[in-house]
C-alpha cells in the first residue's frame, strides 16, 4: 500500500509540474508578458542545466549553502538553549518578554541597512541576518515543547536523583524533540530566504547574487534558470528535513498520522 501511495504521489507531482509548464507556455503565447521576459520552458531548463554543469549556478549555490548551514546551526543552538531557559525560568521569561515581543515582529529585511552600517558587507553581517530571522521558530517551538511536558516526568527525574542538567538532557530534550524539529524545519526555510535576499541586496556571493547579476545583464533565461534551481533546492531542503523527522521521531503525532 505504501509503495502504491508513493507512486501515486510521484505521478500527481509530475502531472502538476507538466501542468505548470503548459500554463507557462500558454501565458507566453498569449503575449500578455513579453517573450523576452518570459523565455520558453526549454530555454529555462537548458540555462539551469548549463549553469549547474559548467559551474556558474553550482558554485553560487555552494556559497549560499555554506552561509545557510552556518546561520541555521547558530540559530538552532541559540533557539534551543533560549527556549529551554525561558520555559524553566519564569522570571527570565517575564523580564525578556517585552524585548522578545518587540524584536520578533520586525521584518528581518528591514534590519539589513542597520546590519550593513554596524557590521559592513561581510560574512558576519550575512550570518547575523540569517540568525536573527531563523532563531524565532526554534526558540518558541522549544519553549512550547518544554512547557507541554507532563510535570510528573520531571518529578520522577527528581525522585531518581537527576540533577537539573541531567533532567534537561534525559527528559526535557527527548520529550521536546518533535516541537524542536518542527521549529528547525521552519527556520531552515526562513534562513534560506534571508541568505538569498542578503546576497541579492548586498552583492554577497551566492545564488541570490547570481540571479540579480544575470538579470542586470539581460540574461533572462539564466535568471529564470537560477530561480528554478533555487526553488528545487528549497523543496529538497524541506523534503530532507521531513524525512529526517519521520525517521528519527516516529512517535510524534505528526509522523504517526503520515
Amino acid at each position: 500500500m505504501s509503495g502504491t501511495g508513493s507512486a501515486t504521489t510521484v505521478l500527481k507531482g509530475a502531472l502538476g509540474v507538466l501542468a505548470a509548464f503548459a500554463a507557462w507556455e500558454a501565458v507566453r503565447q498569449t503575449g500578455f508578458i513579453d517573450k523576452r521576459d518570459l523565455p520558453a520552458v526549454i530555454d529555462v531548463l537548458g540555462a539551469a542545466y548549463n549553469g549547474l554543469i559548467h559551474g556558474d549556478i553550482s558554485s553560487a549555490l555552494l556559497e549560499t549553502l555554506r552561509s545557510w548551514i552556518s546561520g541555521l546551526a547558530i540559530a538552532t543552538l541559540i533557539g534551543i538553549a533560549g527556549g529551554i531557559a525561558l520555559a524553566l525560568l519564569p522570571g527570565l521569561e517575564l523580564a525578556t518578554r517585552p524585548i522578545l515581543e518587540f524584536l520578533r515582529p520586525i521584518p528581518s529585511v528591514a534590519l539589513i541597512p542597520v546590519a550593513l552600517l554596524v557590521l559592513g558587507i561581510g560574512t558576519s553581517m550575512q550570518l547575523f541576518m540569517i540568525v536573527f530571522a531563523a532563531v524565532w521558530p526554534v526558540l518558541f517551538s522549544t519553549k512550547a515543547g518544554v512547557e507541554s511536558i507532563d510535570p510528573r516526568y520531571l518529578e520522577t527525574g527528581r525522585v531518581l536523583g537527576f540533577g537539573r542538567p541531567e533532567r534537561v538532557m534525559r527528559i526535557l530534550l527527548p520529550a521536546s524533540l518533535p516541537y524542536i524539529a518542527t521549529g528547525i524545519r521552519t527556520a531552515a526555510a526562513i534562513a534560506l530566504v534571508l541568505a538569498i535576499t542578503v546576497e541579492m541586496l548586498t552583492g554577497r556571493p551566492g545564488i541570490g547574487f547570481y540571479i540579480e547579476n544575470v538579470r542586470l545583464n539581460g540574461l533572462t533565461a539564466e535568471m529564470w534558470g537560477g530561480i528554478l534551481v533555487t526553488g528545487i533546492f528549497g523543496y529538497l531542503v524541506n523534503a530532507i528535513f521531513v524525512g529526517i523527522e519521520r525517521y528519527t521521531l516516529p512517535w510524534s503525532p505528526e509522523n504517526r498520522d503520515a
